[in-house]
């Protein structure tokens, strides 16, 4: 049974257990979850639902890619600038998965030994097992096609002395 509901703009009477904020990786799945044990849930989005033909086929088609009302730009990415740091994040329904490029790498050891995160928790250990799950739940495999820009990227990378830097991308695609 699936408890999601659509309401669109219509004003809804109905109880829900759980309210979610946003239906990107987060709130998409804590969604799925609750929902599968039998809760009423809602799933409350700030952006559009976009269809195939919605997405952009380049980065430079600027209108279709980035959400900037004021600029007349209507697309899949918003831009939110803060005084130290600009942010991009999906917009629309799917948050960031509208965006996120099938990409899954796994921060480096170093990473995880950063100061910052020190007195927190053994992180990397914390997060190994939802690194697998994730991993096994999108089917993440490396890419095994390597394009002429690849080729490019890998004479780069060994010219400079830092072949080991360059390896296949784990992607959540079916090759």
């Amino acid at each position: 049974m699936n408890n999601y509901e659509s309401a669109g703009n219509e004003f809804t009477n109905n109880v829900h257990d759980y309210v979610v904020i946003g239906s990107g990786f987060g709130g998409g799945v804590s969604a799925m979850r609750l929902s599968q044990k039998g809760y009423k849930v809602l799933v409350l989005e700030r952006g559009k639902r976009y269809s195939a033909e919605d997405f952009p086929k380049t980065n430079w088609h600027v209108s279709k890619y980035l959400w900037l009302p004021a600029a007349r730009c209507f697309g899949i990415m918003g831009l939110n600038f803060f005084d130290d740091i600009w942010i991009l994040n999906g917009s629309g329904v799917g948050g960031g998965s509208l965006v996120y490029a099938s990409t899954h790498i796994k921060p480096s050891k170093e990473f995880f030994e950063a100061q910052e995160w020190q007195k927190l928790a053994d992180w990397e250990a914390e997060l190994a097992p939802h690194f697998e799950t994730a991993n096994r739940m999108l089917g993440v495999t490396e890419n095994p096609l390597y394009w002429p820009a690849d080729h490019a990227l890998h004479d780069i990378a060994e010219e400079l002395g830092k072949e080991e830097t360059f390896k296949p991308t784990p992607v959540a695609i079916f090759f």
